[in-house]
């Protein structure tokens, strides 16, 4: 019964140190600032895409054709390229390089050169997007080889001791090398999710732009 209030009292009495998880990454050196580095990388390239998206996809792609629709029908094409060209869209991009198109290409051919444009209005969407996969996958390589390192050291200077290995140096040694592995999880979970997230916008612009293209020659039928 006393061993048992002894060992509550010295719970008690003594609790458990907290960690401060970000000074134990900084611990890891030149692969911490090389990890901070690729998160800076991350952060841009993201946001950097993200504006990008904005600017190339705010439109609603069937209003966009309604309108332009309304003005060959009123304006005659003229006035539809002009009011495509004051846009900036990937779907007004398509619409305008549409109109040029269907001018000396045969009506057999249309969709095929039209997936083209589109196709080059993805790339613009898709550019840059692979660097964040690459980071998704090289930091948690990078953090992993900051902990072999880190053992590395902490075992050289454990055999290096005269006498016997001590089991906090061995530990703290320990302790120290896991921080860059956990920092590189952390930038490699944020970079996969990223990535994830450009990825699936990318495949429903895709589908809208299949939509307009699909909406546009049927259009052309249809006046024709």
């Amino acid at each position: 019964m006393n061993i048992s209030l002894i060992l509550l009292q010295a719970t008690i009495e003594t609790p458990p140190a907290s960690v401060n998880y970000l000074d134990v990454f900084m611990t890891g050196g030149i692969v911490s600032y090389t990890l901070i580095g690729l998160s800076i990388l991350l952060f841009y390239f993201f946001f950097e895409r993200l504006w990008t998206f904005f600017k190339l996809t705010r439109e609603n792609p069937k209003d966009l054709l309604d309108r332009i629709k309304q003005l060959l029908m009123s304006r005659g094409m003229e006035s539809a390229q002009e009011a495509l060209r004051k846009s900036s869209s990937s779907y007004s991009a398509i619409l305008r390089e549409s109109l040029e198109i269907m001018t000396y290409v045969k009506s057999d051919q249309l969709k095929e050169r039209i997936d083209e444009v589109a196709q080059q209005e993805l790339t613009k969407l898709e550019r840059k997007v692979g660097y964040i996969s690459l980071v998704a996958g090289a930091a948690p390589m990078v953090g992993f080889l900051g902990t072999v390192v880190g053992m590395i050291q902490a075992f050289s200077q454990l055999a290096n001791q005269d006498g016997a290995a001590s089991p906090q140096a061995l530990a703290a040694g320990i302790y120290q090398a896991m921080g860059t592995t956990m920092g590189g999880l952390v930038v490699g979970l944020f970079a996969y999710i990223m990535y994830n997230y450009l990825i699936a916008k990318i495949h429903k612009v895709t589908g809208k732009m299949n939509t307009l293209i699909h909406d546009f020659i049927l259009m052309l039928q249809q006046t024709s």
